[in-house]
């Protein structure tokens, strides 16, 4: 897979993983947080977590969308699916219970082990040296296939025009 590619597709990723974590953020708010935070005490969890993790999935997810603390974000959220799988989702069997957090938990640690990709404010604040890396060593390879292809190929068709006009002069000569 190209360099672009692979940085295009973490770009999906993170924007699909953020924009989701934003809106089941603001739905606990908009539910009321009270009530998250009382339903979190009925499963046996602290109802304060519910605060933290409402906050975590909205200011959070922005992040994703940035690309901004890629990494630790994703560690994170990798943490909060594993406990509502298995505090919540689990009983209920994977269809119908815990396959999307098992997707969002595939999809934070596929971005705990990338990092954010090329277009990221990550990528803007910490260049990565391995990308910066590949991606000089794929300008040299571009370069040097470009000088060692020799000349360019006519594709106007100039020349099969002038090998047209020279045929009558070498029928006449012969």
């Amino acid at each position: 897979m190209e360099l672009k590619q692979y940085a295009w597709s973490l770009l999906i990723l993170r924007l699909v993983l953020g924009f989701n974590f934003v809106l089941h953020g603001f739905s606990k708010f908009s539910g009321g947080i009270e009530n998250t935070s009382r339903w979190f005490d009925s499963i046996g969890l602290p109802g304060i977590l519910a605060y933290g993790v409402a906050l975590l999935e909205v200011l959070g997810g922005f992040g994703l969308i940035m690309g901004l603390f890629t990494r630790f974000l994703s560690a994170l959220y990798m943490i909060v699916m594993l406990v509502a799988i298995f505090k919540v989702q689990f009983s209920r069997g994977y269809l119908g219970g815990w396959e999307l957090e098992a997707t969002f938990f595939a999809m934070a640690f596929a971005l705990l082990i990338a990092g954010a990709g090329l277009y990221s404010v990550d990528h803007a604040l910490f260049p990565s040296k391995k990308i910066l890396k590949i991606l000089h060593a794929a300008d040299r390879d571009a370069r040097e296939t470009t000088e060692s292809a020799g000349p360019e190929p006519d594709l106007t068709g100039s020349a099969a025009r002038e090998d047209q006009t020279a045929r009558p002069e070498q029928a006449a000569q012969a």
